[in-house]
């Protein structure tokens, strides 16, 4: 009896193919928010798109932000990602209540990842957008912005902890 060895390719592509892609944890830092949010923009080709506005008049703001549209697809594929950025941030290690703009730029560690403030706000933009919903809208009585949910806290693959953190929490974030 012959092995029929293109059959035997063609079911282990097919199980490779069925294998839910491994989920490799990401820094939080300016290229990979970047990164995240340029892939997310909505472009002429997105089938549909979901708005991310921050500040609302309707909230205490002066003025009205015009905000940034997002495909909701991108958001929604990359949604784990964003949510592993955030888990890096000291306000979701400290259980913070109220998060100002400021807080969106320190780490777990106590240092900042970005001193630009245009990826700390595209790292706000994509935890407000409407298919992420990580925050609530920011609210100029309350000083700022809250966790929608809770958001696991993360380390940075780059933390000497990270190895031993990574095994005991792999499990979660390969989790369908």
């Amino acid at each position: 009896m012959a092995i029929d060895m293109n059959a035997l390719r063609a079911k282990a592509m097919q199980k490779k193919a069925e294998k839910p892609p491994e989920f490799i944890p990401i820094d939080l830092n300016e290229g990979n928010v970047q990164a995240i949010f340029n892939r997310c923009l909505a472009k002429e080709e997105a089938a549909e798109t979901v708005s991310s506005i921050l500040y609302y008049k309707e909230l205490g703001y002066e003025k009205e932000d015009l905000g940034v549209t997002f495909d909701k697809n991108a958001l929604i594929a990359n949604r784990k990602n964003i949510e592993y950025l955030y888990g890096q941030m000291a306000s979701v290690h400290e259980n913070q209540s109220i998060l100002k703009e400021a807080d969106f730029a320190r780490t777990y560690s106590g240092h900042l990842w970005t001193e630009d403030t245009a990826s700390m706000m595209q790292l706000i933009y994509l935890g407000i957008s409407k298919a992420v919903k990580l925050l609530t809208l920011f609210n100029a009585e309350a000083g700022g912005t809250a966790l929608y949910a809770p958001i696991a806290p993360t380390l940075s693959p780059k933390d000497p902890a990270f190895p031993a953190w990574w095994e005991a929490h792999r499990a979660e974030w390969e989790a369908q």
